[in-house]
C-alpha cells in the first residue's frame, strides 16, 4: 500500500540558483511514472510549473496541490496521472 503522507520524490530547490531551477523541476516531474508524486519546495509560488504542465499535457494528466503557500516556502505536491 502506498504511503499517502509522503510523495515518491522530494525536490527542494530553494538553494538552487534560479536559472537552473525550472529545468530541474520539470526533469523531476517527467521522470515520474504515472501514479507517482513529486513534492516540490520552492521560495516562490510555482505557478509557472502548473501552467507549463497544463499547456504541454492538459489538465487531466496531473494534479497540482498546494500544501504550503509561503510567504517563505511554497510546498506543492504534483501527481502524475
Amino acid at each position: 500500500m502506498k504511503n499517502t503522507e509522503t510523495a515518491d520524490t522530494r525536490l527542494d530547490v530553494r538553494d538552487v540558483e534560479p536559472r537552473f531551477r525550472f529545468e530541474m523541476i520539470m526533469g523531476a516531474y517527467h521522470a515520474l511514472d504515472a501514479g507517482e508524486e513529486l513534492d516540490l519546495l520552492v521560495d516562490h509560488d510555482p505557478t509557472c510549473m502548473y501552467y507549463t504542465l497544463k499547456a504541454e499535457h492538459g489538465d487531466e494528466s496531473f494534479d497540482f496541490r498546494y500544501l504550503e503557500k509561503g510567504p517563505e516556502t511554497w510546498h506543492v505536491r504534483v501527481s502524475k496521472r
